[in-house]
């Protein structure tokens, strides 16, 4: 939970090494929804956060992204976003590039029954979409209330930030140019999916 730091983000512990994040505000928004499985354990904590989202927005196609979505919008009764680019991944009607074509064989995750799509500026809740390129094609960031929501854009270390692994990349020079997009001039919280939350730029002022 961050908000510690001042800010009405909830890390998720029951999502520990694919973090999702619920964010509060008049319409609470779950971003990403960690890996296949996990369902249950999100709802009850949640529930423990006396907590229910109305909207969940996924960042990108990962399995670990979108392992719990449908079973969670159905629960919650949640509108579904999803980033464009990755609808047809999403959807099972493209394969996925590289190592993941063999991770989402073995981890299979239902395709959606109703999703609204992401684009560039969209709003969601208090948060605002940010087009983030390059480990997958249509993966987005989310930026609100002084704070970055990067999914895998980025990961943090106790170091700093940095680019995902390039064997999970799409486009590693794509990858690059929006972890900088991102992270030029921001001053606020990033929230990774792997990693955990840091003050950025590491120092400055809170």
């Amino acid at each position: 939970m961050t908000q510690d730091e001042g800010v009405p983000f909830h890390k998720l512990a029951s999502t520990r090494g694919s973090y999702a994040y619920l964010v509060d505000g008049a319409e609470p928004v779950l971003v990403d929804t960690s890996l296949p499985g996990r369902a249950d354990a999100i709802i009850e904590e949640l529930r423990g956060l006396d907590r229910r989202p109305a909207h969940i927005a996924i960042t990108h196609y990962d399995v670990d992204h979108i392992g719990n979505m449908g079973a969670l919008a159905e629960h919650y009764g949640a509108a579904l976003w999803l980033p464009a680019a990755d609808v047809p991944y999403i959807l099972g009607e493209r394969p996925r590039p590289g190592i993941k074509r063999v991770i989402g064989a073995l981890m299979r995750v239902a395709p959606p029954r109703s999703f609204r799509l992401l684009h560039s500026g969209d709003r969601v809740g208090s948060l605002e979409v940010v087009p983030s390129p390059g480990h997958t094609p249509g993966h987005v960031a989310f930026r609100g209330l002084g704070c970055l929501l990067v999914g895998d854009a980025l990961r943090t270390t106790p170091g700093g930030i940095s680019p995902s692994p390039s064997l999970l990349s799409w486009d590693r020079i794509q990858e690059a140019a929006s972890c900088r997009n991102l992270t030029d001039g921001f001053q606020g919280g990033i929230l990774p999916a792997h990693g955990e939350p840091l003050w950025w730029p590491m120092g400055g002022a809170r």
